[in-house]
C-alpha cells in the first residue's frame, strides 16, 4: 500500500515539471519564435506580440479550470489527470516541428497562438489537479511532506529548463539556435511526455473520490456551489497564489538586474539563477519535512518572517548581494504551503472545481502583474513588494488558525 501511494505521488509530479520545463523554454526562445514565426514588422508589434504569446496560455487557465475542473469532481481525478497531460503534450509536438512564416506566411503565428491556449486550456487543472490527487492519498502530517515533494517536483521543471538552455547557448552559436537548435528541447519534452502519459495510465483513483462516488455526493455544478459557500477559501487561494508568484519575481526577473549590481556575463548570470532554483527546491522540501514534525503554522510564519528580512537585506545591492539572494531563494520555500492550505479548505465534491478556478484566476492575474511590478520597483522599492508576499503567507495562517480550519490541527 505504500509503495503503491509513492508511486501515484511520482506520477502525479511528471505533470508540473512538464510545465516549468516548458515555461522557462518560452522565456529563453520567445525572441527567436518572435522571429521566425511572425511577419517582419515595427518593433512595437512584434514586442506586444511576444507579450501576447507568452501571456495567453496564463490568460486562458482560468477556463481551462472551469471545465477540466468540473469534470475533475464529476468523474474523478484520476481519468482528468491524463487528459490535461495528453492537452500539454500535443502542443510541444506540434511546435517542435512547426514551420517558420518564411515556409508556410500567417498560418504559422495561428497555429502557434493555437498551441498556446491549448497548453493554456491544459495547464488550468494539471497543477492544482496534482495537488488534489496527492492531498487525497496522504493523511495528517503527511500532506505538507508529500507537497512540500510535489513543490519541490515542480521547480525541478524550471532547473532542467534551465541547465538546458545553459547547454544550448555553450554547445550552439546564435544562429544555430534560431535555424534549428531551439526545437531540441521542445521534441526532448513531447518524448518526455508522452513516457510520463503511458505512466500516468497505471495511477489509481483517489481514495476520497471513490467514497464520493460511493456515497453518491457528486454535485450537479460543483463551481457554482464553491463560489456560493466557500468564499473565504478562495480569498487564501488569492493569498497564497501572491506567493507563488513571487518566484517569476526572485527566478525569472530579477536575474535581468544582476547586470546592474554584479560584474557578471550572461552565461554566469545564469549559472546563478539556476543555483536558485535549485535552493528553492530545496528549501521546498525542508520546509515540508519541518512542517511534519512542527506544523504547517508555525513554519510557514517563521520562514516567511526570514523571507521578508533577507528580502530587505537582498535591496542593499552591497556585496553579500548573491548570498541575501540564495538565503530569499531558499525561505521561499513557503511556496510548499499554497497548496497545503488550499487542498484543506474545499470540501472533497468540489474541491477540483473550486480549487482549481480560485488559484487559476489569481495566478493569471499576479503573474501578468508582476513583471511590470518588479520593473517598477526594482531600484527601490522592491523590498515592499516581497514584505507584501511574506504577510500574504502570514494572513493566510491567521485566518485558517482562527476562522476556517480550526479542526485541523491534525494537519496544520
Amino acid at each position: 500500500m505504500k509503495n503503491k501511494k509513492i508511486k501515484n505521488i511520482i506520477y502525479a509530479s511528471l505533470g508540473g515539471i512538464l510545465e516549468f520545463y516548458d515555461f522557462i523554454l518560452f522565456v529563453f526562445f520567445l525572441d527567436i519564435f518572435i522571429k521566425i514565426f511572425f511577419p517582419p514588422q515595427d518593433e512595437n508589434f512584434l514586442k506586444f506580440s511576444s507579450y501576447l504569446l507568452f501571456g495567453i496560455a496564463y490568460l486562458i487557465r482560468p477556463l481551462g479550470a472551469i471545465f477540466i475542473g468540473h469534470f475533475g469532481d464529476k468523474i474523478g481525478r484520476k481519468k482528468i489527470f491524463y487528459i490535461s497531460m495528453l492537452l500539454m503534450i500535443l502542443p510541444n509536438f506540434v511546435i517542435a516541428f512547426l514551420p517558420s512564416y518564411e515556409n508556410i506566411g500567417i498560418i504559422a503565428p495561428i497555429i502557434l497562438f493555437s498551441m498556446r491556449i491549448l497548453q493554456g486550456l491544459a495547464v488550468g487543472a494539471e497543477v492544482s489537479g496534482s495537488w488534489i490527487f496527492v492531498s487525497e492519498f496522504v493523511k495528517g502530517r503527511q500532506i505538507p511532506l508529500a507537497l512540500g515533494f510535489i513543490s519541490m517536483t515542480l521547480t525541478f521543471g524550471l532547473l532542467l529548463g534551465g541547465l538546458t538552455v545553459i547547454v544550448l547557448k555553450n554547445t550552439f552559436n546564435e544562429e544555430e539556435l534560431e535555424l534549428y537548435a531551439w526545437r531540441i528541447p521542445f521534441v526532448i519534452s513531447a518524448i518526455f511526455g508522452f513516457l510520463a502519459l503511458f505512466l500516468r495510465k497505471h495511477l489509481d483513483e483517489t481514495p476520497i473520490f471513490e467514497k464520493i462516488k460511493k456515497n453518491n455526493q457528486i454535485l450537479k455544478f460543483p463551481l457554482k456551489q464553491a463560489l456560493k459557500t466557500h468564499k473565504t477559501s478562495m480569498l487564501i487561494c488569492f493569498l497564497m497564489s501572491v506567493v507563488l508568484t513571487s518566484g517569476i519575481a526572485t527566478l525569472m526577473i530579477l536575474p535581468k538586474y544582476f547586470y546592474k549590481i554584479l560584474p557578471l556575463n550572461e552565461i554566469e548570470i545564469l549559472y546563478i539563477q539556476n543555483w536558485a532554483i535549485f535552493i528553492l527546491m530545496i528549501g521546498s522540501l525542508v520546509q515540508g519535512i519541518l512542517a511534519k514534525f512542527y506544523g504547517s503554522y508555525k513554519i510557514c510564519i517563521i520562514f516567511s518572517l526570514i523571507f521578508m528580512l533577507s528580502s530587505l537585506l537582498l535591496s542593499l545591492h552591497n556585496d553579500y548581494f548573491v548570498l541575501f539572494y540564495f538565503i530569499t531563494c531558499f525561505s521561499q520555500g513557503i511556496v510548499t504551503f499554497a497548496p497545503v492550505f488550499m487542498t484543506q479548505i474545499f470540501k472533497s465534491e468540489l474541491k477540483f472545481s473550486g480549487l482549481s478556478f480560485a488559484y487559476n484566476i489569481s495566478y493569471a492575474i499576479l503573474s501578468f502583474v508582476t513583471p511590470f511590478i518588479v520593473d517598477l520597483f526594482f531600484d527601490t522599492y522592491l523590498k515592499f513588494y516581497f514584505i507584501f508576499v511574506g504577510c500574504s503567507a502570514i494572513s493566510c495562517v491567521l485566518i485558517l488558525k482562527y476562522f476556517l480550519a480550526k479542526d485541523a490541527r491534525n494537519i496544520f
